[in-house]
């Protein structure tokens, strides 16, 4: 009678050890290896187990590596080029001092750089100086 409840103890405690180091990141062998030595031997395994086995529980790691592109929402921000204000790259104009950020061709209304002095489009000067 003393001999199965000994047993039974074992096996449950064996149990526990077994679950123990499968979730805190243990392969299937050395959970296994764990189990049956706290089966065998309960009171030299299991405390070799609860002092030297017991890692910390695995976290999903994060790779900082890796960046999901269509997760990140991203703003095309840059700086005015007169006040300095934050603006978005697809903005026409300044919303803090109505600096015109893109430039209309005065002959045929497409947009042109800020930097071109001929309007690559119909070949009329700009006001660019």
């Amino acid at each position: 009678m003393m001999t199965t409840f000994g047993l039974l103890i074992a096996a449950i405690a064996a149990y526990w050890v077994y679950n123990d180091a499968r979730g805190r990141g243990h392969d299937r062998g050395t959970a296994l290896m764990w189990s049956i030595g706290t089966l065998a031997a309960l009171i030299i395994f299991l405390p070799l187990y609860l002092l030297l086995g017991r890692k910390p529980p695995m976290k999903p790691r994060r790779n900082d590596d890796f960046i999901d592109v269509e997760a990140v929402p991203v703003d095309e921000v840059m700086k005015c080029p007169m006040c300095g204000g934050k603006i978005k790259e697809d903005y026409k104009a300044c919303p803090y001092c109505s600096f015109t950020l893109k430039p209309k061709c005065t002959a045929c209304g497409k947009e042109l750089n800020r930097e071109w002095r001929t309007c690559p489009y119909c070949q009329t000067p700009t006001d660019a100086k």
